[in-house]
């Protein structure tokens, strides 16, 4: 092949090379061009009007990013044909994207490059066209109760309906001009570009009088991906919910630290919506939301509730939380806890007269408090420790498990921090802390006792309470013995710990 000699740049920000070699036939389409050249240390190349032109507003290909490219468009035998011979002249198609000529091989200096020509995308499967836009799938997915939609190119449609992926064959496979024309639908201009530049957006979608949407948009080696999260557009009521009364007790705190923690998709976000919902319908608070994305709307009532959406309305946590504090809250709420700077401005916000509510992504409740140790060096850690147990008012550690009517339900550790508990945190000493929470005082209570009551009021099924426990040996004693305590009064809290982090 012919290489070609043309130096790029361009002034201000250093442009990025495109991820998947998808976003550059995409792009070259877009602009109208018949062919485009790929080499390492150039930028991409398009035939347009006769001619081959750099792209300046992309970055020139390091040698990995080329060979990635050569991956998505080959064959796996292709591709081992051509390490073989180092050559190819053939016809090339990428399932559900495009199809065209590719033509690869050394150039006269000896360094890779490639061309693709009779560059033709497809079109919309025939299935996905006709039943058009991600709104119709939304409807869809509403009627039958699905809690998600998944979209991604090269891929029929699918709804999670009680848990369980489920293709919907209907609307067949999507293709990458659908997928382009997805974005379009759901994303504001602005989301479109930072989707480009990112190649991953986290945003929501209001469709008036049935859900609203959390949307995750990402890229892959396959394509463009979509996940749509249904959510109710009431906010739920703890009560509703079916959540423990210590939670609007909790919910009424003046000040202090809560963290709701658990894994993905394990429904954090509702119960601490259900818990602003009791505190904007009953009492005259200042409730400052940082969320991403906005997932509940509240409507100020008793309350004044003001909702900040990462991406939209502040750039980072942290900076949104450093500004919540000089707009007079009595309550804020930090959709995750991501960093040091924001568990510290946390920190020093419950400290202060405010109540911080918080989520972490861990499994269990004495888990959490570690794991805002693990955010400072082990030399902090002891002051820190200090500051981490006057705060904490309570954890809340949720798991969702399946119903037997076909739902899902949520089971919560709830450890109180106590005078007792504090006690023990102070120390280090966590081997007591399960065995206070299995007593139940001031609201306490372990997760598989969470768990034995949901079996007991005939809410969940004997083997899913066993699958969502962390202990299920101890969980199948209280079950066999119908009793709310432990096969073993020696259980501590180091052997639930341990349990925990493997």
């Amino acid at each position: 092949m012919t290489a070609i000699n043309a130096s790029t740049g361009s002034a201000g920000s250093k442009p990025d090379a495109p991820t998947s070699i998808r976003f550059v036939i995409q792009d070259a389409h877009n602009r109208g061009a018949t062919a485009l050249y790929l080499q390492p240390g150039r930028p991409p190349f398009y035939r347009m009007s006769g001619k081959l032109l750099p792209q300046e507003h992309l970055a020139p290909l390091a040698p990995e990013q080329f060979r990635h490219y050569l991956q998505e468009v080959l064959t796996p035998q292709q591709l081992k044909h051509y390490l073989e011979v180092r050559k190819l002249d053939m016809d090339v198609r990428i399932p559900g994207f495009m199809q065209g000529r590719i033509n690869c091989g050394p150039t006269a200096q000896g360094t890779e490059a490639m061309s693709l020509n009779a560059i033709a995308l497809d079109g919309p499967d025939q299935a996905v066209q006709r039943q058009g836009t991600v709104q119709v799938m939304v409807e869809d997915a509403y009627k039958q109760r699905a809690s998600d939609i998944h979209l991604q190119v090269g891929e029929p449609v699918r709804f999670r309906i009680q848990g369980k992926m489920v293709k919907q064959e209907t609307y067949g496979k999507v293709t990458s001009r659908q997928f382009e024309e997805f974005l379009q639908e759901v994303l504001l201009p602005v989301q479109q570009e930072q989707f480009k530049e990112r190649q991953e957006l986290d945003t929501a979608i209001l469709y008036d009088g049935m859900v609203r949407c959390r949307v995750n948009c990402s890229q892959s080696i396959m394509g463009g991906a979509m996940v749509l999260r249904l959510i109710s557009l009431d906010v739920p009521t703890l009560r509703k919910l079916g959540l423990p009364d210590i939670l609007r007790v909790l919910a009424e705190e003046r000040q202090g630290l809560i963290l709701v923690t658990g894994s993905v998709n394990s429904g954090k976000s509702t119960s601490l919506a259900a818990m602003l919902r009791h505190v904007n319908e009953t009492l005259p608070r200042k409730i400052v939301t940082i969320e991403d994305p906005i997932e509940y709307v509240h409507t100020s009532n008793e309350s004044l509730v003001t909702q900040r959406e990462v991406g939209l309305h502040t750039q980072e946590f942290k900076d949104a939380l450093r500004g919540a504090l000089r707009q007079d809250p009595d309550i804020i709420l930090i959709g995750e806890m991501r960093d040091r700077e924001t568990v510290d401005t946390a920190i020093r916000a419950s400290l202060t007269g405010h109540l911080v509510l918080g989520t972490l992504h861990t499994k269990g409740s004495v888990n959490a408090f570690k794991r805002l140790l693990n955010f400072y060096s082990p030399e902090e850690q002891e002051t820190v420790r200090i500051q981490i147990v006057d705060a904490l008012r309570a954890v809340i550690a949720q798991a969702l498990v399946p119903t037997v009517h076909g739902g899902r339900t949520a089971a919560l550790e709830i450890m109180i921090n106590t005078d007792t508990v504090r006690d023990y945190l102070q120390k280090g000493a966590t081997d007591e802390i399960y065995q206070l929470m299995e007593e139940g005082k001031d609201g306490s209570q372990t997760l598989n006792q969470a768990l034995f009551d949901l079996y007991e009021g005939g809410v969940i099924t004997p083997h899913d309470a066993l699958a969502a426990s962390l202990f299920p040996d101890d969980l199948n004693y209280m079950l066999k013995n119908y009793t709310r305590r432990s096969s073993r009064s020696g259980l501590t809290t180091s052997d639930y710990f341990n349990h925990q982090m493997t």
